[in-house]
């Protein structure tokens, strides 16, 4: 019998159309031998379910189910593709785990985490990580731009403190630069980081459960054809594997 699979795209931050493209993504290669497969769009209390006729259905929240033709459809898991909230910072993992329906990615506890850029920096940085200089600014009204860059050094970065793809991101080479990149990223969020820029590689290297055990996937060197990884180069997904030191099992 065919496990029920929900993919959730959509979200509430500015990566909703990247998320929806994911979603796509995820459900072009799940096996349709194996898997019974719902695309499921959130969008604030909208979740939605469209069927094979073009018909939009509405997500049961209390048990998160639908109702397609005469029959009640439950999810034996459920792939998260939100970028950003509420499918990165925990909420969704918390109301599954209530639930008790399996989903991928990480806990809710280490979403709410390494959703915020701030708090994990100096949560990793008492592991003595090293970290970027930086400060974390909650009023538009109050930011003190030389006293900014009295303490930090440019170029900096100025990005939403809860966010991805490089959405309201900015690099800032001059000081006349800086209010505009602020403005940008409280359009995405209440809290902006601002931090020194670091010279180097960018390497990343995803792990996950697969039968009890921690697989690492290949390791990644993220090269870009722009300056930086912006919002432009993330959308082209341009990411050679460079530097491969586990296969898959």
């Amino acid at each position: 019998m065919k496990k029920n699979i929900a993919i959730v795209s959509g979200g509430d931050s500015g990566e909703f159309d990247i998320s929806i493209q994911s979603g796509r993504v995820v459900q072009k290669y799940l096996n349709p031998d194996l898997y019974a497969v719902y695309p499921i769009v959130l969008k604030g209390l909208d979740w939605t379910y469209t069927d094979l006729n073009g018909k939009q259905l509405d997500v049961d929240k209390n048990d998160f189910s639908i109702f397609t033709g005469n029959k009640k459809v439950l999810f034996d898991a459920v792939f998260v593709a939100i970028h950003g909230t509420p499918g990165e910072d925990g909420k969704l993992q918390g109301y599954f785990d209530m639930l008790q329906i399996p989903y991928t990615s990480c806990d809710h506890i280490t979403s709410a985490l390494t959703f915020n850029k701030y708090f994990c920096k100096y949560y990793v940085g008492n592991f003595d990580v090293k970290i970027a200089r930086s400060f974390c600014l909650t009023d538009p009204e109050k930011v003190e731009k030389d006293e900014i860059l009295w303490d930090l050094a440019l170029p900096v970065f100025v990005k939403p403190n809860k966010g991805g793809s490089s959405v309201g991101m900015s690099k800032v080479h001059e000081a006349g630069e800086l209010r505009a990149a602020l403005q940008l990223a409280f359009e995405e969020d209440e809290e902006v980081i601002v931090e020194e820029f670091i010279k180097g590689r960018e390497i990343t290297c995803g792990t996950m459960k697969y039968k009890g055990e921690i697989v690492a996937f290949p390791i990644t060197e993220i090269i870009s054809k722009k300056e930086y990884f912006d919002f432009e180069a993330n959308i082209t997904l341009h990411w050679p594997m460079r530097l491969s030191r586990h296969k898959f099992p």
